[in-house]
């Protein structure tokens, strides 16, 4: 039998770090992703080394995991600000030091804009910023790697298209700690027509060929808008465009055989309980 991939979703630290656990348990989650600061601030995460102990205890105790952490939607590493630029490099920095401690998998990053400066200084400009920080991730055992998400398509995105994102690893010499986060909404906007199972099942066979060894996380989204539209807006499991015959087709392929899968659809409990249980029969469907 195929590796089962566990399903869960990015759930709320409001009121402090281990309430994350208990969101993810109440939501059914097996996985799950979580802040660790301000997703739209560059105020660095606090070390608190007894809430970080007692966070992965949580964690065990409840038998979940992977964990993932995303970093703040502020970082842009392919920016020609060099004030952006610093912050984000710093932001990340702190955010894969955080994610250490908590025992987290790995730190989910947005590849970036070049803003029109070109993909080339762009995918430069990531190089500076990103190898030093996996050559640090790499002195860590165990984790966590630097997970860079495949973006929607929007105007001066270094990585929306798999190709692209394979020019980028490329670029970042192939680095042991460097992943891939493939986005279902995303990869619908950027021109992946997920909906149709026959296209979405082409589209898997050309992610698995290009990054399927780099491949840690799947963001679980369903989209508002139709395929190549270069919108961001996600919305739940089989009301969007992609529908629940698109993610029966994803879940189905040999290419996310194991890997995690996440839903970031809504920060309603109810709703977000819902989307898990969705993706998890479909799954099951899957696996037979």
């Amino acid at each position: 039998m195929r590796p089962r991939s566990p399903i869960g979703a990015h759930v709320s630290v409001a009121g402090g770090l281990l309430n994350a656990v208990a969101n993810a348990r109440d939501a059914t989650c097996e996985t799950f992703q979580v802040w660790v600061s301000s997703a739209r601030a560059w105020k660095p995460p606090a070390l608190d080394p007894a809430v970080d102990q007692r966070f992965r205890e949580l964690v065990a105790e409840a038998g979940l995991g992977p964990v993932f952490v995303h970093a703040a939607y502020l970082v842009n590493l392919a920016s020609t600000s060099q004030a952006t630029f610093d912050s984000s490099v710093a932001a990340v920095a702190a955010t894969l030091d955080k994610a250490a401690a908590i025992g987290a998998a790995g730190v989910v990053v947005h590849a970036g804009s070049h803003l029109g400066a070109g993909r080339g200084p762009g995918i430069a400009r990531i190089r500076q910023g990103v190898l030093p920080l996996l050559d640090r991730a790499g002195d860590r055992a165990g984790g966590p790697d630097l997970v860079i998400e495949l973006t929607a398509g929007t105007r001066n995105a270094i990585a929306s298209r798999f190709e692209e994102m394979a020019e980028l690893v490329e670029a970042l010499g192939g680095h042991p700690r460097l992943r891939v986060c493939f986005d279902t909404c995303h990869a619908h906007a950027a021109g992946y027509d997920l909906a149709d199972p026959v296209a979405a099942a082409a589209a898997l066979d050309e992610l698995a060929k290009l990054l399927g060894d780099r491949l840690a996380l799947v963001h679980a989204n369903d989209s508002l808008d139709p395929p190549g539209a270069a919108r961001d807006r996600h919305c739940p499991i089989g009301d969007g465009t992609i529908g629940e015959d698109g993610f029966a087709a994803l879940l189905a392929h040999p290419g996310l055989a194991g890997v995690p899968v996440i839903t970031e659809t809504t920060g309603d409990p109810v709703q977000m309980a819902r989307d898990v249980a969705c993706l998890r029969r479909l799954r099951d469907a899957a696996r037979g």
